[in-house]
């Protein structure tokens, strides 16, 4: 059974919006598990999942776009009690793909709106998905042409 992916883009006020991955747990609903990095270009970045994430108890503004499909096999959901928690230990296929994709450093000059960040590490960990034949081509093009500043509500 196919699992969606979805890119989560959420409100960071002026500054370019913060970008992840997004799995359901059960390919429905709002739980799941989010992928991505997490820092600033002056101190640098690094991974972290963050499990039985709940989009109904955010208070940013945020949108969802389905990125594309993966294989059921390839994700492992982390229900037990609900509570929400962060690791950064891969867990399934998809966590594993996350951990040889290098996190942004620190950027030699912090307030350059070309530091690398978030988006950048997004991209990449796309591209690798699909390099690896985990999802389609077709996700480069909904994550190039996704909201790179998202304003709050």
């Amino acid at each position: 059974m196919p699992r969606t992916i979805y890119l989560a883009v959420f409100s960071n006020g002026a500054r370019p919006a913060h970008q992840s991955a997004f799995i359901p747990t059960g390919d429905s609903g709002d739980a799941g598990k989010i992928i991505h990095v997490t820092g600033n270009p002056a101190t640098g970045f690094f991974l972290e999942f963050k499990r039985n994430y709940d989009f109904a108890l955010t208070q940013r503004t945020f949108q969802r776009i389905p990125l594309g499909h993966v294989e059921d096999r390839h994700v492992t959901d982390t229900v037990g009690d609900g509570t929400a928690s962060q690791d950064t230990i891969a867990r399934d296929r998809l966590e594993s793909v996350a951990t040889i994709v290098p996190p942004p450093g620190r950027s030699p000059n912090p307030f350059d709106p070309l530091a690398l960040n978030c988006q950048n590490w997004l991209q990449d960990y796309i591209e690798k998905l699909v390099a690896e034949g985990y999802l389609a081509e077709s996700a480069i093009s909904v994550l190039q042409n996704a909201p790179k500043v998202l304003p709050t509500r």
